[in-house]
């Protein structure tokens, strides 16, 4: 906890652990991406300047969702002037080291991102349950549980922080364990994933089964379930901290690499694409929706085209492929996606899904 503490975690850790308890592991919108602690020697211009090169990488990694993009030259010089996009900071001691707390301007970074071109994975992101089972030389096999390793989870909590990834982890009470059997968490197991996480309502679910090999060797085999699709990976490492670290760290550049938006988008085309919303019962629902709409980032403007009863149409301009919008809006729990009306015409012609024939349809609640 004391390291937590010296990376600026345990407040956030604390609000972690009570989302845990009290709500679903679904879609949030990450507040602190911009803040970083970093140790320093002293409180000198120099020391000061070094940290903030080296936090401001640190927050070019959460908003990217490359963790090497430390290593991109076109950002070496922005590092080197890291003091420019700094808002504020403060020093702190604990244990008799002294950290400097940094804010950056997010603004600023937003803005630099863009200018170089780097993808931009935005701040509304997959609430991530971690299910995991470890495999020993000495114990055997067991679910992990938090109670039971509270400095690896601690670690785990602050690794998802640093990708900026909002994860939760199974309370494994008889209830999580009735639903999500040893053998069946070990086997990886879909179907259990998807009962078992029926009281957290994760946007994605990730499995890990952690398998010690030999004294000082260790094999990771993770499967990561989100949107309809699947993506196994595998992790090596001389701890059990290690390959489990990998497993989180891997999951966050999965789900940026479908989340994240260049500047030029994927096609560097603009499209219109038609969504249609119902359950707009009053204006604040309209106001709601409409600054929802606008504000998505794969979104470059929103326009309203016709107003029916609850009923609304937006023509939507992006530069985004349709499904990667798609995997966008479903991750605002008030949208619900609504069945396809048949758009086939008797010639047999069908409208392209998101034309004004038929548009994207999603009930408001």
């Amino acid at each position: 906890m004391r390291k937590l503490l010296r990376y600026g975690w345990v407040p956030t850790l604390q609000v972690l652990l009570l989302c845990a308890l009290v709500a679903p592991a679904q879609a949030r919108v990450i507040p602190d991406l911009y803040e970083v602690v970093e140790a320093v020697p002293s409180r000198g211009a120099t020391d000061r300047a070094a940290a903030g090169s080296r936090g401001l990488e640190r927050v070019f990694v959460r908003v990217t969702g490359d963790a090497a993009i430390g290593s991109n030259p076109q950002l070496q010089p922005v590092l080197q002037q890291a003091q420019q996009f700094v808002q504020g900071y403060r020093y702190a001691i604990e244990d008799n080291q002294l950290y400097l707390h940094l804010s950056f301007d997010p603004q600023a970074v937003s803005d630099q991102v863009h200018k170089l071109g780097l993808p931009m994975w935005p701040n509304n992101r997959p609430g991530t349950l971690v299910w995991m089972a470890v495999d020993t030389l000495r114990d055997g096999r067991s679910a992990l549980r938090e109670e039971d390793s509270p400095e690896l989870f601690a670690a785990l909590d602050a690794m998802a922080i640093e990708r900026g990834l909002p994860v939760d982890f199974p309370v494994m009470d008889l209830n999580d364990q009735r639903n999500m059997p040893l053998g069946n968490l070990w086997a990886q197991d879909e179907r259990s994933a998807e009962r078992a996480g029926v009281r957290y309502r994760p946007d994605a679910t990730l499995m890990g089964r952690l398998l010690e090999t030999s004294g000082q060797r260790w094999q990771g085999n993770w499967l990561l379930i989100h949107g309809g699709r699947s993506y196994a990976f595998d992790a090596s490492g001389g701890s059990l901290e290690e390959v489990a670290l990998r497993g989180i760290d891997e999951a966050a550049n999965l789900l940026a690499q479908r989340y994240a938006v260049r500047p030029d988008g994927d096609s560097g085309q603009l499209s219109a694409v038609v969504v249609e919303l119902s359950g707009v019962d009053s204006f604040a629902d309209y106001s709601e929706a409409s600054a929802y709409l606008q504000g998505l980032a794969q979104v470059s403007s929103a326009d309203l085209l016709s107003v029916d009863s609850d009923r609304m149409r937006v023509a939507l301009t992006t530069s985004a492929p349709l499904q990667r919008l798609r995997d966008a809006l479903a991750l605002n729990r008030k949208l619900q996606a609504m069945a396809e009306e048949d758009p086939i015409d008797l010639s047999g012609y069908r409208a392209p899904q998101g034309s004004a024939v038929n548009p994207l349809r999603y009930r408001w609640h």
